[in-house]
């Protein structure tokens, strides 16, 4: 897959080539920063895998690189949507802040319920994350360095590609999970609002309250115990959500505290469920600073 044009190739500083000599009286004088990340080119609709028929895309953000052999972290970003088909172009431009931070982006789609059920979804996600790594030169990714980044259920689907068994004989490894308000228990999200215990019906593909023992093996709670290794998390859950409860967040901070895990979670208080708050220069500084350490990239 050519993701970097030749006209970006140009941009590229050559090191053997020597800085013309040429000046003019009057002329001034700025060195090139290439300290700070302000180009980012979008990749939009890249297929990632063709399951029975249904065509799944990614969108990629590209940041721009001072040569041709630096690699940058990935944030694979997954967009909420109640499990249901997810608008993920619309998104795409509050992750560019953070692409111009320096991070690779690609924000995925998964099969959505009814006609999908667990665990379908994050089954979906790994799929992307194959068809990144097969691409990682051409991105420029450093494999060693991923992060899953979610919203509301795309960070439910985050949370289960990061903890649940089958994925971890994979390729690469999720080392931090950035969960913006995500279910993480659910049981306790029955008749929490008017059409939740629909929504949950329809991800699992059967009633929730005849079937607890899915719903708690469809629940990220639920793997955070044993030897095996979890990533970081880092949790910022609105306590005036109306969508997901505050205390879906509230479970998983204790539980994994419980266990030993690393886990940091801010109450937005007064928030909702997503909106600005989550997306300010203040919000993206926090996610920055705790993606940077976790995934052991520090500022150059």
């Amino acid at each position: 897959m050519e993701l970097r044009s030749e006209n970006e190739r140009w941009s590229i500083p050559d090191p053997s080539l020597e800085a013309s000599p040429l000046t003019e009286e009057g002329m001034q004088e700025m060195e090139a920063d290439f300290s700070e990340v302000k180009i980012v080119k979008y990749i939009r609709d890249v297929e990632f895998a063709n399951v029975g028929g249904t065509s799944l895309k990614l969108q990629l953000l590209l940041p721009s690189v001072s040569s041709e052999e630096e690699k940058r972290p990935l944030i694979l970003f997954i967009r909420g949507s109640a499990w249901q088909k997810q608008s993920v172009v619309p998104g795409i431009p509050q992750l560019v802040e953070m692409a111009r931070r320096g991070f690779i982006i690609a924000s995925v789609e998964y099969r959505p319920a009814p006609d999908y059920h667990f665990p379908v979804q994050s089954d979906d996600g790994w799929r992307a994350l194959q068809f990144l790594t097969e691409n990682a030169e051409a991105m420029g990714w450093d494999t060693s360095r991923l992060a899953a980044w979610g919203s509301s259920s795309g960070a439910h689907t985050a949370l289960l590609m990061a903890l649940m068994p089958q994925y971890r004989q994979e390729q690469v490894r999720i080392r931090a999970v950035v969960d913006y308000y995500g279910p993480a228990w659910l049981p306790a999200m029955i008749d929490y609002h008017s059409t939740s215990t629909e929504h949950l019906d329809q991800v699992l593909g059967v009633p929730i309250k005849e079937h607890l023992d899915l719903a708690k093996k469809a629940s990220p709670v639920s793997y955070l115990k044993g030897e095996n290794e979890v990533p970081a998390v880092l949790i910022l859950h609105g306590d005036k959500d109306k969508s997901c409860s505050f205390e879906q967040s509230v479970i998983l901070y204790r539980k994994m505290r419980e266990a030993g895990r690393d886990v940091t979670m801010y109450r937005m208080h007064n928030a909702a469920h997503g909106g600005s708050p989550f997306w300010t220069t203040k919000t993206m500084d926090l996610v920055e600073d705790f993606l940077r350490e976790k995934l052991d990239w520090k500022k150059a």
